[in-house]
């Protein structure tokens, strides 16, 4: 081979890269459709007495996006509450969710904003309490 000369890299006889790619989508959970949301929410590091309020920016089956005033280290196990916002007939009153779930991304945000931070959840255990009028 002479200098600058380039050498062409045969091209595999199997289609092995088509084979992983395959094998990749294949394995690939589809992502849970997320609701876009602006509820008030508090949240705690687990086993911690105090709470934090944030705005939950989405929600979906799977997990929180929350607006915070900090950003948190991942897998730290976190308590989520609020209040759905539906619509009642006379007479109910506002169910609340309460949820335990991971940090699964956190991030300090760059640009001025409503949050100094947003904390990404994956929800692995939720319930529903009911609030009294």
């Amino acid at each position: 081979m002479k200098d600058g000369e380039i050498k062409q890299v045969p091209k595999p006889r199997d289609d092995s890269y088509a084979k992983l790619a395959e094998r990749r989508d294949r394995n690939r959970v589809p992502r849970a459709k997320r609701y876009r949301i602006s509820a008030a929410t508090k949240y705690r590091i687990q086993g911690q007495g105090v709470w934090y309020e944030g705005v939950m920016k989405n929600m979906s089956t799977s997990g929180v996006l929350i607006g915070t005033g900090f950003s948190l280290p991942l897998k730290t196990v976190i308590e989520v509450r609020f209040l759905l916002p539906v619509q009642l007939a006379v007479g109910e009153s506002a169910a609340e969710v309460h949820c335990r779930g991971s940090v699964v991304r956190s991030w300090n945000c760059q640009l001025p904003a409503e949050a100094a931070a947003m904390v990404a959840a994956r929800i692995s255990h939720s319930r529903f309490l009911r609030r009294e009028r």
